[in-house]
Order: structure tokens, then C-alpha cells, then sequence
């Protein structure tokens, strides 16, 4: 990991730590505020009753969820699951932070928009945090890169071939291009398995991220 994933990672959790610590302190006070924005996703999505009709129980789950994701993300545990758990519960935060903002002056005005533009911020902040490979290259890139150097060399070694065989004779580059097209049979075979092997690699990890969701 390097010094810059060191620093970043805990200093982006720790406002999340903080947050869902003060919730479960002070449950109540936080329910108060974020009942309003559970009540209009009940009326808009019913199926989510059973958490909007409970704001107490419902502030208590998400002070805990950003006490445990802001953790792994400042620790380096499934960072990027943790982020991604992070911007749904940060939006949600945003959402009714700014609908319940008291705007009687000006500068209530003022300190509403610039809450919203550190939570943007932050929710860009999660983001890039999210799909952060620690420079490491997908899976995907990874294969395609193999497949692209695997043709160059062969289009080297072709030239090389072809070239030695016709010195040999018309007989010796007859066997060349049967070779060749035997090769170009098995490699596409070969391509066509490691994709597959790919993509069946990346459901299971998909599978298994959101079983621990």
C-alpha cells in the first residue's frame, strides 16, 4: 500500500467513525432529524417500511454500519466495499442533513450550501475510493493485455518463420502455414477458455461481495 492509501484511508473513515459513534450515543436526536427522509422514502418505496417505520432502530443500524465500514476503510479491509457501503449511507446523511437545515437568515443559506458542496466532496471522495485498484490493473485489462503481447510475439515469430522456410523451399512453407494455422486454431481456442475462466472468476467475486453486503 502506499504512504498516500496510508494517510487518505484513515482520514476518510474517521469522520465516518465519528458520525456513527454520535449516533448511538445520541439516538434519539438523530432519529428526530432523520425521520422526515425516512418517511418520504416509505411513501415512495413501501417495501422499505419495515426500516422507515422505525427511525430509532433504523439510526442505531446505520450508526453501526458507519462505525464498521468507516474501520475496514481506514484499516485497508475490503476497502473498496467499504467505500462503496460509505457512499450509500453518506447520501443518504446529505440527503437529510440538507432537508433539514434551517434557512430563516442568510447565512443559514450559505451554511446550508457549503454543508452540501464538503458532502459532495466527500461523496467524490468515496467514489474514487471505491474503484481503487492500489495499482493493481483488473482482471479484465490484465487478460487483454496477455492476449495483446501474445499476438505481437506471434506476429514476430510468424515473419521469423515464414522467412526462415522459404530459404528451405516451397515444401518448407506449405508446413509453415499448416503449422501456423494449427496455432492460430489452438491459441483462438485457448483466448476463448481464459476469458471464460475470467468471467466466470469475476461473478463468483461479485457473488460473494454481495453476499457479504
Amino acid at each position: 500500500m502506499s504512504l498516500i492509501r496510508k494517510v487518505a484511508r484513515p482520514l476518510l473513515g474517521a469522520s465516518f467513525i465519528a458520525d456513527g459513534v454520535d449516533r448511538l450515543r445520541n439516538t434519539e436526536e438523530a432519529a428526530a432529524t432523520l425521520g422526515p427522509t425516512l418517511e418520504e422514502i416509505g411513501a415512495l418505496v413501501p417495501q422499505t417500511e419495515p426500516l422507515t417505520s422505525n427511525p430509532q432502530r433504523t439510526t442505531q443500524v446505520l450508526g453501526g454500519v458507519e462505525v464498521a465500514a468507516g474501520l475496514a476503510l481506514a484499516v485497508g479491509k475490503f476497502p473498496r466495499l467499504a467505500a462503496l457501503t460509505l457512499c450509500g449511507v453518506h447520501k443518504l446523511n446529505s440527503y437529510a442533513e440538507y432537508r433539514s437545515a434551517p434557512l430563516e437568515t442568510e447565512e443559514d443559506v450559505v451554511a446550508q450550501r457549503t454543508t452540501l458542496l464538503k458532502n459532495v466532496s466527500v461523496l467524490g471522495g468515496l467514489g474514487i475510493a471505491s474503484v481503487d485498484l492500489a495499482g493493481k490493473p483488473s482482471l479484465s485489462w490484465r487478460a487483454e493485455h496477455i492476449a495483446k503481447q501474445s499476438k505481437k510475439k506471434g506476429a514476430k515469430f510468424r515473419e521469423k518463420t515464414i522467412k526462415w522456410a522459404e530459404d528451405l523451399g516451397d515444401d518448407a512453407v506449405k508446413a509453415a502455414k499448416s503449422l501456423e494455422k494449427d496455432a492460430k486454431k489452438n491459441f483462438a481456442r485457448a483466448e476463448k477458455d481464459a476469458k471464460k475462466a475470467i468471467s466466470q472468476a469475476a461473478k463468483t467475486a461479485e457473488k460473494k461481495s454481495k453476499d457479504v453486503r
